[in-house]
């Protein structure tokens, strides 16, 4: 099958243009800022002060009854300058914040 110059140039014009489409389409992703967590007692809590986006404290450890064993919670999905909280049952070996679009 042959294929004239016209029919090329068409061809490489509209992948061209394609992958432009795609990379613009991409979406942006929110992204929160400022985020810290700390710990009161059994209460773990999480906060973001910035940016765009929601965010949930997350936290692991080892349940206060050992036959539980390890725990793994989460608080509330809250947006940025709202604090999410979970009270822990146990002793905490891992807090972190974690971030939603």
């Amino acid at each position: 099958m042959k294929m004239n110059r016209a029919t090329t140039a068409l061809s490489a014009t509209a992948l061209l243009t394609a992958s432009l489409l795609v990379g613009a389409a991409s979406p942006a992703h929110a992204t929160p800022t400022g985020c810290s967590t700390w710990q009161q007692g059994y209460v773990v809590y999480s906060k973001c002060t910035g940016g765009t986006g929601r965010q949930a404290v997350y936290v692991s450890g080892v349940h206060v009854n050992p036959a539980v064993g390890w725990v793994a919670m989460s608080g509330p999905i809250v947006g940025v300058g709202e604090t999410s909280s979970v009270s822990f049952p146990g002793t905490v070996w891992y807090r972190s914040t974690t971030l939603y679009d």
